[in-house]
């Protein structure tokens, strides 16, 4: 009898550490299904074709700290989030405005399905990819110490991007930033806004789902000897006697990787020798944002106002760009509606896989 009670002794405490184990791994997010459903805005038809559709909730009523801040494993994550200020739009009419300017502007891009040069893909992209909780706001303000994907994009908020944001993200979520005041100050705002958010979506996808391995091995090739190398080391490789800062103009011609207002620094004079040349990721990720938003035009150097050393590409980054653009066709993003430059969609449609082997194959 005595055996018989210690064992069921021991048969209930397994059960408990096993039944509190499990309790320790659930999140918040895999534990709150019926409560997402709760706070849904089922009268409007985008909110519940998301949700059946693709498993996606747009949320403008939310619990911040039960939908997107938690789970940090990091000090300075947990503190970046904690004193993120997240607002809630009260009027019906605002977050219905927001989600239709969320559809009609940035969510159009991704297709169920993309016809292109006589192909259909199907890639199920929202799906498989969109974040299961997007956040719709009217406040967004960050403190000091700012990061994140917004911040890598020519259409940031800010050179610091200290205070009022677009948008912030991490693996529980992503939050936009849809206040109709800022929106509305004029369509060039509204452009910086939605493509903000568009260039977030896309390389939060390809952080979380590590989409970077269907970009093509080809794409890599002409500045794989140079990622994550420092310029003065790459001097010394090639045998100058004295490092140099590198004018954005030479980094095109020789590392052959896109250079923006942003990236792959904020010195518009150039890189100076102690730079650190991207890697492949951020490679990646450049090629993207500059695809959104162009700041290279064919012929000569152009200076403006607002971007005063701005190159035409080289002909290993046009093919670089074409690699981009095929890979997100692939995955059913409509990159003919969203590059506004017509030589950059002329040069993708025409252009078959033999075409850029043979350019390639002349370059080297």
């Amino acid at each position: 009898m005595n055996r018989t009670s210690i064992i069921l002794a021991i048969s209930m405490l397994l059960f408990c550490c096993i039944a509190c184990e499990d309790e320790d791994e659930l999140s918040p997010s895999g534990l709150d299904t019926d409560r997402v459903q709760d706070l849904l805005d089922w009268s409007n038809p985008v909110v519940k074709k998301y949700y059946r559709d693709y498993g996606v909730a747009l949320m403008t009523d939310f619990d911040e700290n039960l939908d997107i801040k938690f789970n940090f494993y990091e000090s300075w994550a947990n503190s970046f989030w904690k004193k993120m200020e997240i607002g809630k739009m009260e009027r019906k009419s605002e977050c219905d405005s927001a989600i239709t300017v969320l559809d009609t502007a940035v969510f159009r891009y991704f297709k169920d399905e993309l016809e292109f040069q006589g192909e259909v893909y199907h890639s199920d992209f929202k799906k498989k990819y969109f974040p299961n909780k997007i956040l719709i706001t009217n406040k967004l303000i960050v403190g000091s110490d700012v990061s994140g994907l917004i911040m890598q994009t020519v259409n940031r908020p800010s050179k610091t991007g200290v205070g009022s944001t677009f948008c912030q993200s991490n693996d529980n979520a992503i939050v936009v930033n849809l206040e109709s005041g800022m929106l509305n100050i004029s369509p060039e705002k509204f452009e910086q806004v939605t493509k903000a958010i568009l260039y977030v979506m896309i390389v939060y996808a390809f952080d979380k789902y590590d989409l970077y391995s269907m970009v093509p091995d080809a794409f890599y090739e002409f500045s794989k000897p140079y990622y994550g190398k420092r310029i003065y080391q790459l001097q010394e490789e090639a045998g100058e006697e004295k490092s140099h800062a590198v004018a954005r103009s030479e980094w095109v011609e020789t590392y052959h990787m896109i250079a923006t207002s942003v990236a792959p620094t904020d010195n518009m004079n150039g890189m100076l020798a102690e730079s650190s040349i991207p890697d492949a990721r951020r490679d990646v990720c450049i090629c993207i944002d500059h695809l959104i938003n162009p700041e290279t035009i064919d012929g000569a150097r152009v200076e403006t106002e607002n971007a005063p050393f701005v190159y035409q590409l080289s002909p290993q980054c046009s093919i670089k760009m074409w690699y981009i653009a095929q890979t997100l066709i692939k995955l059913g993003i409509d990159v003919m509606a969203i590059s506004p430059d017509p030589n950059f969609r002329k040069f993708i449609s025409t252009r078959t896989q033999e075409d850029i082997d043979d350019l390639t194959n002349n370059l080297l």
